[in-house]
């Protein structure tokens, strides 16, 4: 497990969008520490700390502990609010956290000797992650950083469901824990795509020779059709008229 993160963070009186504009030119993050026994406060987090804080591996889903007032608090992150054009961190919501309370949060799912698989190494194929991410229940004390599937083992068709990953000590997912009949596959070794893509190519192919032709014919068709009115204008054009007709008329 990575090295526990600790910020400094300072109680803040003001509130409201211009007070938060403020804090943040001032190169602070506003932030809610809450849950436990105590109220909820308000907080403020220098933004180089935090941003130096996201920026470590398991940042969001480890025990942080959050210094203020000469007092130390175990939270986890509960939300980090970013601007949607430059990803500033904008607010930070932090939940205080027992190590003997059973706490939910959402942690990643990550695979371990994807290049040696059985299924890549030796089939040629592919490892497909079906789902990054996954809700788990425990003691604040056992919060895992992440869950591990080693794909090491696995072979072209084979596949690993949430009720199959190995869970450490006092761990659990709730959605299995909810309803059983909602397990699904989290990790699959399949032939390589490249293959589907090759023949998909190919198919494109004949059609765009199949349409030449077409198009090819419908041009000779044209230019019989156009030969045909001017044969019949021909007539029309070289008609002159007779001498007697016009006497007749005079």
């Amino acid at each position: 497990m990575s090295e526990q993160v600790s910020l400094a963070a300072s109680e803040r009186q003001s509130e409201g969008k211009s007070a938060n504009r403020n804090l943040r030119r001032s190169g602070y993050i506003p932030g809610v520490l809450y849950g436990g026994k105590d109220e909820p406060k308000k907080i403020s987090i220098m933004e180089k700390d935090i941003v130096k804080a996201t920026e470590i591996a398991g940042f969001a889903t480890q025990i942080l502990r959050i210094s203020m007032d000469g007092k130390d608090v175990d939270v986890v992150v509960k939300e980090i609010q970013r601007h949607p054009a430059t990803s500033r961190v904008l607010h930070a919501d932090f939940m205080r956290v027992d190590p003997d309370s059973k706490i939910t949060l959402v942690v990643p799912i990550r695979t371990l000797n994807d290049e040696s698989c059985i299924g890549v190494k030796v089939s040629g194929g592919q490892v497909n992650h079906l789902i990054n991410d996954i809700e788990i229940s425990c003691l604040a004390s056992n919060l895992p950083e992440q869950l591990e599937i080693d794909v090491q083992e696995m072979d072209i068709g084979d596949t690993i469901s949430l009720s199959e990953i190995k869970l450490p000590e006092g761990v659990e997912i709730t959605i299995l824990q909810q309803d059983e009949d909602r397990d699904q596959a989290v990790v699959s070794v399949t032939e390589t795509r490249e293959m589907i893509i090759e023949e998909e190519e190919e198919e494109l192919e004949l059609e765009e020779g199949e349409e030449g032709e077409r198009e090819e014919g419908e041009e000779g068709e044209a230019e019989v059709t156009e030969g045909t009115e001017e044969d019949s204008e021909t007539p029309t054009e070289s008609k002159e008229s007779d001498p007697s007709e016009e006497k007749q008329k005079e």
